[in-house]
């Protein structure tokens, strides 16, 4: 397999979904999209961020009048399908499937037309970028993708070319976004890039604390709490399983 990897930046008031994006810098959104043939092609995506971000992404996902895959000037027309899969407070699963697609000029329509089928692609949206990886059995026609995108983008939207290159493994964690209350998350940025997991430190939690006009309790449990939450993400939450060790107990 190979790899195709690029990236598009985003103006806000350019596209719904990343206006939500650029407004909630916290909201992260992993999807993978599986291109099944010319008029169709299904995504499921996670999303993690505040409950507001992610009621209006949900609303935006389900308004029909809304368009959300299209990069160019001209708007998808299909027949919509979108399922939520999981809802919390901070973590939202949405089921997408378009067919018949007519007179689209999505990345997913565009790779389809140029490069071989079984494509397969994986993203993820934050703040105003939203970056890309197609898979692909075949590079032959990559660069008519590469040079139609850059040509064909619509205003407010700019290209960022990645790498080509041979498929570095699944990515099987693209879809497990680590689900985490705001606070935390931004406690946890501002330690990552307050340097405070350095060594030497380069702050302190007084430092953090003022930057962040809360209490320094308030910080450290914050940061305690995110970090439990990437400790058991990293060695594997013993509820994952939970199911399977039901069952074999009931048998």
């Amino acid at each position: 397999m190979r790899e195709f990897t690029f990236a598009i930046d985003y103006d806000a008031g350019a596209d719904p979904i990343m206006d939500v994006c650029i407004e909630w810098p916290s909201v992260v959104a992993h999807s993978l999209d599986g291109f099944v043939t010319e008029d169709r092609f299904w995504r499921i995506e996670r999303i993690s961020g505040p409950e507001r971000a992610l009621d209006r992404i949900e609303d935006v996902r389900f308004d029909g009048t809304k368009c959300g895959e299209s990069i160019t000037e001209r708007d998808c027309e299909a027949a919509r399908y979108h399922d939520v899969l999981e809802r919390s407070a901070d973590e939202l699963v949405i089921y997408t499937y378009l067919e018949d697609i007519a007179e689209c000029e999505s990345v997913h329509t565009l790779a389809g037309k140029h490069l071989p089928s079984g494509l397969v692609f994986e993203t993820r949206r934050q703040g105003s970028r939203h970056q890309w990886r197609v898979l692909m059995r075949s590079d032959a026609r990559v660069g008519v993708l590469y040079d139609e995108i850059g040509a064909r983008l619509r205003d407010g939207l700019s290209f960022r070319m990645g790498h080509l290159r041979d498929a570095d493994g699944w990515q099987r964690d693209s879809l497990t976004t680590l689900s985490m209350p705001d606070e935390q998350r931004t406690a946890l940025r501002a330690a990552v890039e307050g340097g405070y997991y350095e060594t030497p430190r380069a702050t302190t939690l007084d430092d953090l604390a003022d930057e962040l006009s809360v209490p320094r309790s308030t910080l450290s449990y914050r940061l305690r709490q995110a970090e439990t939450r990437l400790a058991r993400r990293c060695v594997g939450d013993a509820t994952d399983d939970r199911w399977l060790r039901d069952r074999e107990t009931s048998e």
